[in-house]
């Protein structure tokens, strides 16, 4: 049964997506990101925020397998996962919403594929917000791990 749930909404492209408040530390404009070799391509980096150094993903090849550009709105939104903290890259970070459980559906064409990072669709008035599991989402797509070496190698 799902719940009423309040979201950070973001943006990738045309696209609003939204992750559970409680997951984000802060909201950070863009920053300097370090690269370091052999990462994964959606993997930009590291950078450090209040003296903690933290693995920057982009969010736009994770999910839409394109390559971000900075623009005036561009910011780092940073969550803890798994007692992690992780930079993630996105075009803006629009507002938070209160999402009530009765505006989420979940399309059955979403069942198809691998996407247990998506935890459906929400309708609010004119705005189609995709609700993700940020968690399912970057274990899914990074090896969580190695976020983690990275860190302690640098």
């Amino acid at each position: 049964m799902l719940q009423d749930v309040k979201v950070l909404v973001f943006q990738l492209g045309n696209e609003e997506y939204g992750i559970e408040i409680s997951q984000v530390v802060s909201i950070e404009r863009m920053l300097e990101i370090n690269t370091y070799p052999n990462r994964p391509a959606h993997v930009l980096g590291v950078m450090t925020v209040r003296d903690v150094i933290i693995p920057v993903v982009d969010m736009r090849a994770a999910l839409a397998e394109d390559a971000f550009i900075q623009t005036d709105t561009s910011r780092i939104i940073i969550v803890q996962v798994n007692n992690q903290e992780i930079g993630l890259v996105v075009d803006a970070a629009t507002d938070v919403l209160d999402i009530p459980a009765d505006t989420v559906q979940f399309p059955k064409l979403m069942a198809e594929k691998d996407i247990s990072y998506l935890k459906g669709v929400s309708k609010l008035d004119d705005r189609l917000i995709i609700l993700l599991d940020i968690e399912k989402l970057l274990e899914s797509t990074t090896n969580l791990d190695e976020l983690k070496e990275i860190k302690n190698v640098l």
